[in-house]
Formats: structure tokens, C-alpha cells, sequence
């Protein structure tokens, strides 16, 4: 199998591997990705990080100065 293209030991990968298990974890519960349980968990991890998913896309695409990804706690 092969390696992630991403550091987990950064914020931005930490954030990544915490979205990719939350995803397997509603597929360990039910057997397959519910779309609505996903749109949940993703737009949870979207505010988590502080992307306010009514909003334009200009807020990830033009971030403002000193912006920073603001993962959620985990182990």
C-alpha cells in the first residue's frame, strides 16, 4: 500500500488524516460513505478550521495575512 503524499506531523496533514477517519469511521458504522452523514462530518471539519461553508470560495483561494489552519485537538 502506499504512503500518504502528506507530513500527518503538520497541522495541514494532521487535519487531513483526522477528515480521512471520521470519513472511515461512518463507513465502519453502516458499510458504505452515507453522502449525508459525509456532507455532515465535512462541513463540521470546514468550521472546525474555521471556512464558513455559506461563504465564497475566496476565503481558502485568496487566504488573508497570517491566516492559519486551526485543526481540532486530537491525540
Amino acid at each position: 500500500m502506499p504512503s500518504p503524499s502528506f507530513d500527518k506531523a503538520t497541522q495541514e496533514g494532521a487535519a487531513i488524516a483526522d477528515l480521512f477517519s471520521r470519513i472511515k469511521d461512518i463507513e465502519e458504522s453502516s458499510g458504505d460513505w452515507n453522502g449525508g452523514e459525509v456532507i455532515a462530518v465535512l462541513s463540521q471539519w470546514f468550521s472546525e478550521l474555521r471556512i464558513d461553508v455559506d461563504g465564497s470560495a475566496d476565503q481558502v483561494r485568496h487566504p488573508q495575512p497570517g491566516m492559519k489552519l486551526h485543526p481540532p485537538a486530537g491525540p
